[in-house]
């Protein structure tokens, strides 16, 4: 009959699915119409007793029997008034009430309206109805690997349709959605509705049901799923290896593990060689089926074969095509000439070139491997906690389109979390697998169009952090690398970015901080030592020890957090961010910070879009975009282009210039010194000489350092340190001598006091300094006095190092001879009374500059530049550079300039010189005529 089948009971029962069927049969109403409805009903009484009909033990009294009629009766009132109404059975009670559990039979067609009707009539009820809509899909088994189409189609327009997956023991329903196999389409022409399934595997076998709500009544339909599975194996031999070293034959005990199903597959076993089948054995849920082989070691030591294979299939004569699966074993022979490696306490006997493969330990998936290469190799092991493996297996039926992950979220990340803090987690395989995990869930949240809230965010959060307890785990046993870690923080921020996050407290846990920061009322985020501001409001995760894992930077190892910023809700507006990192309070002088951000499109570090707040706000980087984020101190402090070649070619001209300074002081000391003030200052001016002489001399034998013993560094350190001091010292004489002078005009000083007082002042003292400092500094210990890579004085910051016994000292008396260039200006600015008709402005402005230029190469104003030298970093461009250069170029050719003020622009010096030329001259020339005259007396 065309419009009538058998029932589900038949189908199932008997195989009679169809319009036709050969069982012989005594069941009644196993033909029934195709159009007929069935409705399962869950209907509340709210002014029923439940005390009677609720009760099991009750339900063979006359009083339950009259009460259930009763029910039925009130029930079947209204679903008789639908046309071919066939009968209604009460399944069940539950308290509340009442609620009614039932099933009523239609055998024809009804509309959406009488249904309708009906609903109205029973206020609270919820109605599901089974042939309203039609389902169409494969017969019979279904292939692994093909794909199949379930078409549903609903008698009238029922709106969106959903699609869930039973399982083939009827005790699991779950939603299917667009996956990795699973698609839909629909025709609304046609009003049907299609989910495609591609490559189908074993997870789709049970039953599929199409599920269209219109109210408080769902219309389904469902049909089954019969997939010929074929089985995941896992094949061994025992031994791994077969010695045939010393022996004849030799055996081998090759297994095939699959886990128990109910497929009934037909075994069979591929090999050259003789074996004999055992099994199948059951264990835990897991059937292994064995061969135990005997390998003819003589033929292979003649043949020199180096292996042999052993093939177990799986055949599921069910199937239409895809009948078979096959695992291979390959066994390597050891022969007389193998080179091998023998037994290390767990690992067998392997052959060189070869792997060894041992099982995994408490009950976790996966194996243990190393490979023998002349030599055992380090251990390498894929071996993943069975929880882990477990979850792995969760998300990839969840990644097939099986399962909504908004409903298995929490519960997954709980049992992520629980993962990564037992004792065994610490592992390369175990990392690799949770964060594997993790990529795969957001992959599927996205795929499913998802954002995780902030429910997830604790467990997500220690989840994270327990992966970093162990930053040695990260280490690739196979590459030697920590690539993972790459893979981690970008799976992080791929999480935050798909995540719709409105937490106000942050989540902290030992390794990862993870805090929404907004910008009201310029709140800062603080996290591991470190903490930022922005224009806008980001999730920000801060990882205390991800930069160990992380790639270097130029081959350097980043130093401090890490730092992921994400705009809030994954916002796409342009952004400022500025963080602040303790790190950059460990910066060297002269150092630059980087502020750097993973550049993920070139998998590196990168500065682009980033700056650094300078010197100034050295823990300061400002960066204009979301990204990772991390400082670091450059390797080498800042350089000055030339600094050295300026520096040597300035004190080989200042020395030069020292000595035809001091011989020409020789050359016109009497005649220029005719008073104890003329005295006094050549007196000071030969001295200045000299020990700059010896101090630049100093400086040019240290050019080298490392070319340089340590004890004639520390020599040379002590020399420098005492001639430089003396130069300064003999400059404090010159202008106290100005000073008295100036201030005390008619109190001159006498020349033996000044003899006494200078060199006093000019050698004694800095004699006392050097000596306190050197014992001071652990008796010139290296590193503590003197640095054996400049022998010169250590400068560890302001007022710390033994330059400061240096610096002290001549910045004092610099200033003092400041005060006293002050003084003789202020006497030229204001002259006497008989001069001040005399003298202009012009006059007085060119006998300051005359002044200063003068007196300040032997007064040692140009060292005032130091203080800034020392103050100045030189990341502070480009002041501290001009500074530098000035100094180093003024100081350098301080003896030149000392030559030039005081000797060859000096009126005095210049005619005493040309005096004593003259003389000579004149002298030579008055010998030369007397010689002639007294040639011709004796010719005549």
């Amino acid at each position: 009959m065309v419009d009538y089948t058998y029932s589900e009971e038949m189908c199932k029962k008997y195989g009679c699915c169809n319009d036709t069927c050969r069982q012989n049969v005594n069941d009644i109403a196993v033909c029934l119409p195709k159009s007929r409805v069935s409705i399962n009903g869950v209907t509340t009484f709210a002014n029923e007793s439940c005390i009677l009909l609720c009760d099991p033990s009750k339900q063979k009294t006359d009083e339950y029997k009259e009460n259930n009629e009763k029910m039925i009766q009130m029930l079947a009132k209204q679903f008789s008034t639908l046309k071919n109404f066939d009968s209604l059975i009460i399944n069940s009670y539950r308290s509340g009430s009442v609620i009614v559990n039932y099933t009523v039979q239609v055998m024809g067609s009804v509309t959406l309206e009488q249904l309708e009707n009906v609903t109205n009539s029973l206020p609270a009820s919820d109605l599901k109805t089974t042939g309203f809509v039609v389902i169409g899909g494969p017969q019979g088994p279904i292939d692994i690997d093909s794909s199949v189409n379930i078409t549903c189609r609903p008698k009238e327009t029922l709106g969106v349709v959903r699609w869930y997956l039973i399982d083939e023991w009827n005790t699991k329903k779950t939603e299917i959605t667009k996956g990795q196999e699973a698609d839909f389409t629909s025709n609304v022409l046609t009003m049907e509705d299609n989910v495609h399934l591609n490559h189908i595997s074993g997870s789709w076998k049970g039953s599929i049901q199409c599920v269209y709500a219109k109210g408080s009544i769902q219309h389904t339909a469902s049909t089954v799923l019969d997939i010929a599975l074929l089985p995941e194996i896992q094949a061994k031999s025992t031994p791994q290896f077969s010695d045939c070293r010393l022996n004849q034959f030799t055996k081998a005990i090759i297994e095939c593990k699959i886990s128990k199903s109910t497929e009934n597959y037909t075994v069979t076993w591929n090999t050259a060689l003789s074996f004999t089948e055992i099994g199948p054995e059951i264990q835990n849920n897991v059937l292994t089926y064995k061969a135990e082989a005997i390998i003819n070691c003589e033929s292979y030591n003649m043949n020199r074969n180096e292996t042999l294979n052993v093939a177990c299939t799986f055949t599921n004569k069910r199937a239409k095509s895809n009948q078979n699966k096959t695992q291979k074993v390959e066994i390597p022979v050891i022969l007389g000439s193998s080179k091998f490696c023998k037994e290390d306490r767990v690992w067998p006997i392997t052959k060189n070139n070869y792997t060894a493969i041992i099982p995994c330990e408490n009950s976790a998936v996966g194996s243990k491997m190393r490979l023998c290469n002349e030599g055992w190799n380090e251990e390498f092991s894929t071996c993943v906690n069975l929880e882990l493996n477990s979850i792995k297996k969760d998300i990839e039926t969840l990644n097939k389109g099986i399962g909504l992950i908004k409903d298995d979220a929490d519960g997954l990340f709980i049992r992520i979390k629980d993962s990564t803090t037992v004792q065994t987690f610490n592992s390369y395989a175990n990392i690799n697998a949770s964060v594997g995990i993790l990529e795969a869930m957001n992959k599927v949240s996205k795929q499913q169009s998802n954002q995780w809230n902030d429910t997830v965010m604790p467990n997500f959060v220690s989840a994270i952090s327990n992966a970093l307890n162990k930053t040695d785990s990260w280490n690739n046993p196979e590459t030697k690398d920590t690539n993972l870690s790459v893979t981690y923080l970008q799976t992080v921020e791929d999480i935050i970015s798909n995540s719709n996050l409105t937490m106000s407290q942050p989540q902290k846990s030992n390794n990862v901080q993870l805090e929404v920061c907004n910008n009201t009322g310029g709140a800062h985020c603080s996290n591991f030592n470190a903490s930022i501001s922005t224009d806008s409001s980001v999730v920000v995760v801060a990882f205390r020890n991800l930069h160990e894992i992380l790639p270097k930077y130029e081959t350097r190892p980043l130093e401090t957090t890490i730092l992921s910023v994400t705009t809030a809700n994954n916002k796409t507006d342009p952004i400022s961010v500025q963080m602040m990192f303790d790190h950059g309070e460990d910066r060297l002088r002269n150092h630059e910070m980087y502020c750097l951000f993973w550049d993920e499109h070139n998998n590196t570090w990168s500065k682009d879009g980033c700056t650094w707040g300078g010197a100034g706000k050295q823990k300061l980087c400002t960066c204009t975009h979301n990204s990772a984020f991390t400082i670091m101190m450059s390797r080498n402090a800042e350089t000055l282009p030339y600094m050295k070649e300026l520096t040597y070619a300035g004190l080989g001209v200042s020395i030069v210039s020292l000595v035809l300074c001091l011989i020409i002081e020789f050359l016109v000391w009497d005649t220029v010194v005719k008073s104890d003030i003329s005295n006094f200052r050549h007196v000071a001016l030969v001295n200045i000489s000299f020990c700059l002489l010896m101090a630049h001399c100093g400086f040019l034998a240290t050019s080298k350092p490392e070319a340089i013993p340590q004890n004639w560094c520390s020599i040379l350190t002590v020399f420098k340190h005492f001639f430089f001091l003396a130069v300064f010292f003999w400059m404090l004489c010159l202008s106290i001598v100005l000073l008295h002078q100036l201030i005390f005009v008619f109190d001159q000083l006498r020349k033996k006091v000044f003899l006494v007082l200078s060199i006093t002042v000019g050698y004694v003292c800095p004699l006392i300094c050097v000596a306190t400092t050197f014992i001071t500094f652990e008796n010139g210990q290296e590193d503590k006095y003197y640095s054996k890579e400049t022998c010169w004085l250590i400068y560890q910051g302001v007022l710390k190092g033994s330059l400061f016994s240096f610096v002290i000292p001549a910045l004092t008396i610099v200033m003092v001879n400041l005060f006293t260039l002050v003084v003789v200006i202020m006497k030229i600015v204001t002259p006497t009374v008989s001069d001040s008709k005399a003298r202009d402005n012009k006059d007085v402005a060119r006998g300051m500059i005359k002044t200063i230029v003068f007196l300040s190469p032997v007064l040692g104003i140009t060292w005032l530049l130091g203080i800034l030298v020392l103050y100045l970093d030189l990341t502070q461009k480009p002041f501290a550079q001009i500074v530098s250069y000035a100094f180093t170029i003024f100081n350098s050719l301080q003896g030149f300039l000392i030559l030039l003020t005081n000797c060859l622009v000096e009126k005095k010096v210049i005619d005493a010189l040309q005096k004593r030329f003259q003389s000579k001259q004149s002298v030579n020339a008055k010998s030369e005529s007397s010689g002639k005259a007294t040639s011709s007396v004796t010719m005549k």
